[in-house]
């Protein structure tokens, strides 16, 4: 009889703290400290470049918009990629990424997806001075394909990226751009009217 009153009470106990419990929200994660390392690619990039002759086609110049924000509650960053429609790239290339810190694995993780049907992870341990890495797989029209992107600071507002991928167990590039960063439109005033 006293263990079953032990046990009726211990219940009851149990179910008076439980509402209590679930009133205290558990703590909202915080996005990795690593993150702060993305910092310096937010922003809109007007890059120029070139893709050589080679597995994309003929050799053309390329005229590109990046724009990269911090998305999810700064857990990942999502970024834009919009190619120019020119005469010599009728058929400009556009995507989206995000970017983040993998807790798990230490290192970055940059996922890609394009309007080519084309999709790739890569990922990379940071910041090397100037330089990050990132290296992967790509899947492009149903083939696996090893990718790297190189992304070289070149001073505060500017930025050269490398695409490559491995041909036959050879790095050939693919493309080669400088970015520079658009100067942020501030708030604009009228100019005072001149009484006559």
């Amino acid at each position: 009889m006293h263990t079953r009153r032990s046990a009726l009470l211990a219940g009851l106990v149990i179910t008076a703290a439980a509402p209590a419990a679930l009133a205290q929200p558990p703590g909202m994660p915080k996005p990795a400290p690593e993150m702060a390392q993305l910092k310096y690619l937010v922003g809109t990039w007007n890059c120029e470049g070139r893709v050589p002759a080679g597995p994309m086609g003929p050799s053309r110049k390329t005229h590109t918009t990046v724009t990269i924000r911090p998305d999810l509650d700064g857990f990942w960053y999502t970024g834009t990629v919009r190619e120019a429609k020119t005469p010599e790239n009728p058929t400009p290339m556009s995507g989206i990424f995000h970017e983040t810190w993998d807790t798990a694995n230490k290192q970055f993780m940059l996922q890609w997806v394009d309007n080519m049907g084309a999709w790739s992870t890569e990922t990379s341990p940071g910041w090397d001075g100037d330089k990050i890495v990132y290296t992967g797989e790509a899947v492009m029209a149903g083939q696996k394909i090893p990718g790297r992107d190189t992304f070289v600071k070149k001073g505060e507002p500017e930025l050269e990226h490398t695409a490559e991928m491995s041909m036959g167990g050879e790095w050939t590039t693919i493309v080669t751009e400088t970015c520079k960063r658009a100067l942020e439109k501030g708030p604009t005033t009228a100019a005072p009217v001149k009484k006559p």
